[in-house]
């Protein structure tokens, strides 16, 4: 290794698709590019490739506009990035992570949604930025908070992604006991039932639940004056002093009449100066600063309930009075939004951060014996 080179950053990852052998190919492709400038590595890599005593990886590294298969010690320092979709994809992840032990965490990720609420509700000032949150019981605790909420409720699981497999449940207009449910199914595609009774609908939401953890919250008017469903998304990752920074902040628009802005279910994105002076007037420029003022708070609230943390996406909503709603905070967030945007200064920071931050974990690590959080991973995100 040459004396420059500080170490093997390993990114654990998904499998890939048919345009590429690894997950999210344009965020990897930019790590590795500007991986040598920070005096690392990279190894790209899916729990299958880690041999089961932990000292070696099969993956792909980056050379010149390609992936070329390779196999690498273990890396110094593991990046997880994988998405677990299902209990045996869980299993992989924490049977890689847990063979890999003796490399450094690059961060902790963050557990459900339920238990990320129950921390931040805690802290008075964050508790003004969250809707009311409850655990979806069965029927009867939907049926309670539907008559409670004109608007409805909206249903989302407690370690989903990417807008799957969410429900807004309403009462249905053109039948005074009916219901409403439309959504996403489990491949992101849209679903929209109705049901005379409301009865044969709360059962099957319940059903579509299926058993797996959900939360509800009422349904909030978070859409544009042109009928379009948007949030904020800020970007906080720490940088190469070990220090939160705010990476950058994007407007997810998405498609007319659908029901979430997810980049994943169809949206796009646009700056945010500019789409919120058009919304709010002059309070604008307020708004901004308020998301900035919370988006730096909440990191450090997080980290003390659950760990160190490498980067966030918090999802922030604004209803029609300009009211800021925390809607998620993701541990792996993506940053494709700031390409859309145009926001080129912020897509090559969101990409580079994470080398600085890696640099400065390992150089910590030399400089002290003591090693970093190094366990396995929340494997909900």
């Amino acid at each position: 290794m040459p004396e420059s080179e500080l170490g093997c950053l390993g990114i654990l990852s998904g499998r890939g698709g048919k345009d590429s052998p690894v997950s999210e190919p344009v965020f990897c492709s930019l790590l590795c590019r500007a991986a040598p400038s920070y005096g690392l590595r990279v190894i790209v890599f899916t729990p299958d490739g880690v041999s089961e005593d932990g000292r070696t990886v099969r993956g792909f590294v980056r050379t010149g506009e390609g992936w070329r298969p390779a196999t690498s010690a273990a890396p110094d320092i593991v990046y997880n990035r994988i998405f677990c979709r299902g209990p045996e994809e869980r299993r992989s992840a924490s049977r890689a992570l847990n063979a890999l032990a003796r490399s450094l965490a690059w961060s902790r990720g963050l557990p459900d949604k339920w238990r990320v609420h129950e921390i931040l509700r805690r802290n008075r000032k964050a508790a003004l930025l969250l809707p009311e949150t409850k655990r979806y019981n069965g029927s009867r605790s939907l049926e309670r908070m539907l008559a409670e909420r004109e608007d409805g409720v909206f249903l989302k699981p407690r370690a989903g992604t990417h807008g799957r497999r969410t429900l807004h449940a309403a009462p249905w207009a053109a039948s005074p006991g009916g219901l409403l449910a439309r959504g996403r199914d489990g491949e992101n595609r849209e679903i929209i039932r109705v049901f005379e009774d409301r009865r044969q609908g709360l059962e099957w939401i319940d059903r579509f639940i299926g058993g797996q953890g959900f939360i509800m919250q009422p349904f909030l008017q978070l859409s544009g004056s042109g009928g379009q469903p948007f949030d904020v998304r800020v970007l906080m990752q720490k940088d190469g002093n070990g220090r939160w920074t705010l990476g950058g902040m994007a407007v997810r628009l998405g498609p007319r009449g659908s029901l979430t802005s997810n980049l994943h279910g169809g949206g796009t994105a646009v700056h945010p100066a500019s789409f919120l002076r058009k919304q709010y007037g002059g309070a604008a420029a307020n708004i901004l600063a308020e998301l900035a003022l919370a988006s730096a708070f909440l990191p450090p609230l997080l980290e003390a309930g659950f760990g160190r943390l490498g980067e966030l996406g918090l999802d922030f909503g604004i209803d029609p009075g300009g009211r800021i709603w925390l809607l998620e905070a993701n541990s792996k967030p993506g940053r494709s939004a700031f390409a859309l945007t145009g926001d080129l200064d912020a897509a090559r920071r969101s990409a580079e951060n994470p080398l600085a931050y890696a640099r400065y974990l390992l150089l910590t690590r030399r400089r002290s014996p003591a090693r970093l959080w190094t366990g396995t991973d929340y494997p909900e995100d």
